[in-house]
């Protein structure tokens, strides 16, 4: 009981170890990265697309507008930009340009027109500490900062955070937030997107969603949806400034001013860019950032729902665990290893599938963990099937020798799942042919050589005739001194008339193979090797008999005893070098008119009260 507790203990640690193997690499950021990259692939190849033209439009500073407004830009050019967007009637106006200190001769009418703007908002940013133009209106002071992943791509929008939860002013509020806040109020509608996110009716990102491992998620997180290149309008600040830009195309339109110059650094990988291979549309503003996520929260407010989400991360884990184990427990329990390869093809083919038609439907599922776990416990489970595989070949070899024939050692191992029970062959019963033989005047021979010669001697039979009884699909069971003990029909159960048919065969090409043997040992001035040999069929008792010291494959029956008493009936008998003796029970199987016969007629056996037909093959 101890030992099969051991091997319980031993067996378990193997998917201890993988187990644990698979949480180092999820925790390393290894999954993490492949997910993502996965994300990004399926963002990029199958974007989620807005049927309506974008409410906001982005007003950058362009690497021309630095060249002729300089940098910093005098605080006069924004603040015409500003009245201009006014002017055409723009709902939120977002100056994502600090302006803690202002800049120029207009600084000073900027700040003032803008506090007393109600369309435009200031920004200011946590991360870095640096506060809003001064004295602005809190109720239209946002913050910019924005949560990058750790491969520099910006794929989550932090929407907002939990004021009441941690007592914050009224200015914490996101930058897109505010512009729907303020873009909401001028058009006369209801603004309560903020409410859904405290009551939890919008799906926000946890530490461990999707492919995320343990992600920064605090406050109001969810997936900013690109839904594809050049969905946002961006207009360079002297097209506004000049009136080049029509005013329909600015009526109503959620605004963010900022800089769009690549040498202003204000620019960000998204989940595009590693596929892009437009080297200008790598990277995008951070003001057309804060334009796609505005259009986000205004789909939500309109109750649109959420394009990318992710299903809780706690039952996600429970359904990764569910498939590894049905998987790995599969693989081990079946029989073919053949089969397991194939189903664990399939399972991932599978889970490709299902990746792929969740994030059609709006869902980012984790694909890497679930592979790695799949890999790492199936191939588990594969060295264990392996492993128990080459015990049951050892066992095999150690029950059955090397006297089985390479067709039947085939079939054995092809049946090896229906023949043994825990390591050992039950007891079955079997009807067999039974073939006993032993070598004539063996004591007399011996007398008249020293170890050495006898076996070899002995051992020139014995090559041809093992060779002939595993070529017929028989297995010598033992050797009994200077004889065998050979059965057809064990451990792969045949029928009596192939098994008698072996056996007879058998026992004819022995005799051939000693008269071919007769010349050469007469050559050596060698004895002869004779025979006799004993057939009979029946049933019998096969199974492993014997414990861990020592087993092996027995064969217990009344069909053992009488064909040893045939081979040893009236030993002096002997009318060729291989006298074949055979039960009638043989030949009534066998092709008995095959062979010329002598009928012993009825003979008395010892162990055995009824007698016994037998025949003798001439």
């Amino acid at each position: 009981m101890f030992k099969n507790f051991l091997k319980k203990i031993i067996d378990s640690s193997f998917y201890i170890f993988a187990l644990g193997g698979c949480t180092f690499i999820g925790l390393s950021g290894v999954s993490q990265n492949i997910d993502l990259l996965i994300f990004d692939s399926l963002k990029t190849r199958f974007p989620k697309k807005y049927l309506y033209d974008s409410p906001s439009v982005v007003v950058g500073v362009s690497e021309s507008d630095i060249e002729k407004y300089g940098w910093p830009i005098d605080d006069k050019y924004l603040l015409n930009t500003i009245q201009k967007l006014d002017k055409a009637d723009s709902s939120a106006i977002v100056l994502d340009l600090y302006r803690n200190v202002g800049v120029g001769k207009g600084a000073k009418s900027l700040a003032n027109y803008s506090i007393s703007n109600k369309k435009v908002i200031s920004i200011f940013n946590v991360a870095e500490g640096i506060s809003s133009i001064p004295d602005f209106p809190l109720e239209r002071i946002a913050f910019n900062d924005m949560p990058i992943d750790i491969d520099n791509v910006v794929r989550r929008d932090l929407v907002g955070v939990n004021r009441r939860k941690f007592k914050l002013g009224k200015e914490f509020v996101s930058v897109p937030m505010r512009m729907l806040e303020i873009h909401q109020s001028l058009n006369k509608k209801i603004f309560n997107l903020d409410e859904k996110f405290y009551k939890n009716e919008i799906s926000v990102i946890q530490n461990y969603s999707g492919g995320y491992t343990n992600v920064d998620s605090n406050g109001f997180q969810i997936f900013i949806n690109y839904p594809e290149k050049n969905y946002i309008p961006v207009y360079s600040l002297s097209e506004i400034l000049e009136d080049k830009i029509s005013i329909e195309k600015l009526k109503n339109k959620m605004v963010v001013i900022g800089a769009t110059a690549p040498s202003l650094k204000d620019v960000f990988a998204i989940p595009s860019s590693r596929f892009e291979t437009d080297s200008k549309s790598l990277l995008i503003s951070g003001a057309e950032i804060h334009a796609h996520r505005a259009n986000q929260l205004l789909a939500l407010q309109n109750d649109l729902p959420l394009k990318i989400k992710t299903i809780n991360p706690f039952f996600e884990l429970i359904g990764i665990i569910f498939f590894v184990f049905l998987l790995s427990i599969f693989i081990e329990k079946t029989k073919k290893i053949s089969i397991g390869l194939i189903v664990f093809v399939s399972a991932l083919g599978f889970l490709s599938l299902a990746v792929y038609l969740a994030f059609i439907s709006g869902y980012w599922i984790e694909f890497a963990m679930p592979v790695i776990g799949a890999i790492t416990f199936s191939s588990v489970s594969w060295l264990k099937k392996a492993s128990e595989q080459q015990k049951q070949k050892a066992l095999m070899q150690k029950l059955l020798g090397q006297t089985t024939s390479p067709e039947v050692a085939k079939e054995l191992w092809n049946q090896k799942d229906s023949l043994l029970e825990n390591g050992r062959f039950p007891g079955t019963e079997l009807p067999v042919t039974i073939l006993f033989s032993d070598t004539v005047s063996f004591s007399s021979v011996s007398e008249n050589m020293n170890p050495t010669e006898l076996l070899d001697w002995l051992n020139r039979g014995m090559e041809k005739f093992v060779k002939i009884i595993s070529e017929n699909g028989g297995m010598v069971n033992k050797f009994t001194g200077d004889g065998f003990l050979a059965v057809f029909g064990a451990p792969v159960k045949k029928n009596y008339e192939q098994s008698s048919n072996e056996a007879i065969k058998t026992a004819m090409e022995i005799r051939n193979a000693i008269e071919k043997l007769k010349d050469d040992l007469e050559a050596e001035g060698l004895p002869l090797i004779k025979l006799r040999i004993g057939i009979h069929s029946g049933k019998i008792i096969t199974g492993s008999m014997g414990g861990s010291e020592k087993i092996e494959y027995a064969l217990i029956g009344d069909s053992v005893n009488v064909a040893a008493r045939l081979e040893s009936l009236n030993k002096d008998n002997m009318k060729n070098n291989c006298r074949i003796l055979v039960s009638k029970e043989s030949l009534n199987y066998a092709n008995g008119s095959e062979y010329k016969l002598e009928e012993w007629g009825p003979c008395k056996v010892k162990g055995r009260e009824s007698l016994v037909e037998v025949f003798e093959i001439l």
